[in-house]
């Protein structure tokens, strides 16, 4: 268990930690000759001392410039103790502490009423009742308060009782979420390297591991780690720990206090939040639209701005969302929490915890974003990922939903499945859509097939990219999808590239009918020399471009095959010429097709045999190279895959 010490500068933080531990935390020399802590401190209870339990303290600084230095301390600890000078009593750090302590979520705590050895028991009960009024609707409401002096020691056995009872559901914690830890240390050790401290956020790390520095994203190998001032083979969350790292861009420079040290997957710096504020009630104006703050989240703090929606301003002690616009990138995910201070970093202006690291810079507040927006807003997983494919038209990136949730891609795959999200691959990103969603799309999909038919009942059917601009644009990456749905349901059926209801037949009406069959006995009777379409025009007596509406039609019935602007084929005459080709180039001692033999071999034209040629190259049938051109594949293969 990791506790954070909070309260006003010289309230005795150090000395209570002192009395408990036997470490002194202050460990800069400047520290000793002004008798003030200036950085985080730390010290472990050792084995058979006071604390029979693994107890680790943090000491952070209590002096108002500092106030950054004791937030990196706090953050990511699930306990406090708060030092409160019996002689000073309330002061303002103190209340500046409790505010962030309650901002950063920590509910788990106990109060030291310090240097009890200066008053007498009135004043000890003033300032006692005048902390349980501070603390009453935070979340140390409850906290014990109790009376000590680390000079004397009295109530330090007491004290040390308290804090032992503080662990029931605060130890360290394994769980199955992915490695992540807030560096507040950094420093290199002769023979070893560099040596990052700080808590671990989530996840168990293990030696060995392989890990990036946020958000440098410097590669970084775990070489050795020490948890309580011992050696061990791995730390996990709810603990401090440290890491020996080692990588060929690992330098004293490349990591600092702020940085992360992380899985591989959940790194990606933003520079926007979308966030749930908290303006603290103590506050004399409302915090405006676009206010310059300080942002503090784990060990880090950017400058950026403070943006809200229309109302443009958060009273005090109001609550909202807004998104932060950081002048830098953070390592941030869902859940996090964060405090806000003033741009001159003298006060604190209230905080509270991350939604979404992808907040766009166009639409932020448009009902659609809102609705992710909120569907997000739940610590929940499971439920998130449900209101979210319901909210979401275009679908859910899954690997972006883990990483913002710190979820392994297991796990999110799980809840999608679990859901009966329909999980489609759009390019390199895999994305989820609510089985409702896919649903309701297959019915439109249907309606449009059917209103093509009667529309059309001579056109065999709608080609996959026809039916993709019938949809609105967010939908179009899950027609694939609907598509192989609708296919294993029998409910539409496909002829090469053409997908139509599976009794729906095209017949040509009467006068294009007639007409075809006088084209097709034209072709028939020209054999592999087949003539152009003005030829064939002439010969039937109409204009070219009058015949090209039917050709094109019966084009896509299957048969016919265009094969350049103007020749169209039938099937069973382009399969007559592919076999001529494979023989041609079979007979070549390099297994070659050259124009002039292929040409010779048809008996055709020049006119026709460059655009049949091109014709197969591009169907694969065909392979252009500096000689001439390769046979690919059969014939049949590429009609199989009209």
């Amino acid at each position: 268990m990791i506790i954070a010490t909070a309260g006003h500068i010289d309230h005795g933080k150090t000395a209570l930690v002192k009395a408990l531990t036997g470490i002194d935390a202050d460990r800069l020399p400047e520290e000793k000759a002004r008798g003030i802590t200036l950085d985080l401190g730390f010290a472990y209870a050792p084995e058979g001392g006071l604390l029979k339990t693994p107890v680790g303290f943090v000491d952070v600084p209590g002096h108002e410039r500092l106030v950054r230095t004791m937030v990196a301390g706090a953050t990511g600890v699930t306990c406090a103790l708060l030092a409160v000078a019996a002689d000073d009593g309330i002061m303002p750090q103190t209340r500046e502490h409790v505010a962030i302590l309650d901002l950063l979520g920590l509910t788990r705590g106990v109060v030291a009423i310090t240097k009890v050895d200066r008053a007498d028991p009135a004043r000890v009960a003033a300032v006692t009742a005048e902390i349980g009024a501070l603390l009453a609707g935070t979340g140390l409401a409850t906290a014990p308060i109790l009376a000590c002096s680390a000079l004397t020691g009295a109530g330090i056995t007491d004290l040390a009782c308290h804090l032992e009872a503080l662990g029931d559901g605060a130890q360290a914690r394994a769980d199955s979420r992915l490695f992540r830890l807030a560096v507040d240390r950094c420093f290199t050790v002769a023979g070893a390297g560099l040596v990052v401290t700080g808590a671990v956020h989530a996840g168990t790390v293990r030696l060995g591991d392989r890990l990036l520095v946020s958000p440098g994203g410097q590669e970084a190998r775990v070489r050795a780690i020490r948890v309580r001032d011992a050696a061990a083979e791995t730390a996990q969350a709810g603990e401090r720990c440290a890491l020996n790292l080692a990588g060929p861009r690992i330098t004293r420079e490349a990591v600092s206090r702020g940085h992360w040290i992380l899985a591989p997957e959940l790194h990606g710096p933003t520079v926007r939040l979308d966030v749930m504020l908290r303006h603290l009630s103590g506050a004399t104006r409302p915090l405006r639209h676009r206010t310059p703050v300080h942002v503090h989240l784990g060990a880090a703090a950017v400058t950026g701005r403070v943006l809200l929606d229309a109302n443009g301003a958060l009273p005090p002690g109001a609550v909202a969302p807004a998104i932060l616009a950081l002048d830098a990138g953070l390592g941030a995910l869902a859940g996090d929490r964060f405090i806000l201070r003033d741009i001159s970093a003298t006060r604190t202006l209230g905080g509270g915890r991350v939604i979404d690291i992808d907040s766009p810079r166009r639409g932020a507040w448009a009902p659609g974003r809102r609705a992710i927006v909120d569907a997000l807003d739940t610590p929940d997983d499971r439920h998130a990922l449900k209101c979210l494919l319901a909210a979401s038209a275009g679908g859910i990136d899954l690997l972006s939903f883990g990483r913002l949730r710190n979820l392994p891609a297991d796990t999110g795959d799980a809840l999608g499945t679990e859901l009966g999200a329909v999980v489609i691959k759009v390019g390199a990103v895999r994305r989820a859509f609510a089985d409702a969603r896919v649903t309701a799309l297959a019915g439109r999909v249907l309606a449009d097939l059917d209103r093509a038919h009667a529309d059309a009942p001579d056109d065999p059917g709608l080609l996959a990219e026809e039916m993709a601009a019938l949809m609105p644009t967010p939908d179009q990456p899950v027609l694939s999808a609907i598509l192989d749905r609708l296919l294993r349901q029998g409910t539409i059926a496909r002829t090469g590239r053409l997908f139509h209801r599976p009794d729906h037949i095209a017949r040509l009406r009467p006068a294009d009918a007639a007409l075809y069959a006088a084209l097709r006995a034209e072709l028939e009777a020209a054999g592999r020399d087949q003539p152009r379409l003005a030829l064939l025009a002439e010969r039937l007596g109409r204009d070219p471009e009058d015949l090209r509406p039917l050709l094109d039609k019966v084009g896509r019935l299957g048969w016919l095959r265009r094969i350049a602007k103007n020749y169209y084929v039938p099937p069973a005459i382009l399969a007559d010429l592919a076999g001529v080709a494979r023989a041609v180039a079979a007979a070549h001692p390099e297994r070659l097709l050259t124009v002039g033999q292929f040409r010779e071999a048809a008996g055709i034209g020049r006119n026709l045999t460059m655009p049949l040629l091109e014709f197969f190259d591009a169907r694969g049938f065909t392979l252009r190279v500096a000689e001439g051109r390769r046979i690919r594949t059969e014939w049949c293969m590429v009609e199989a895959g009209e």
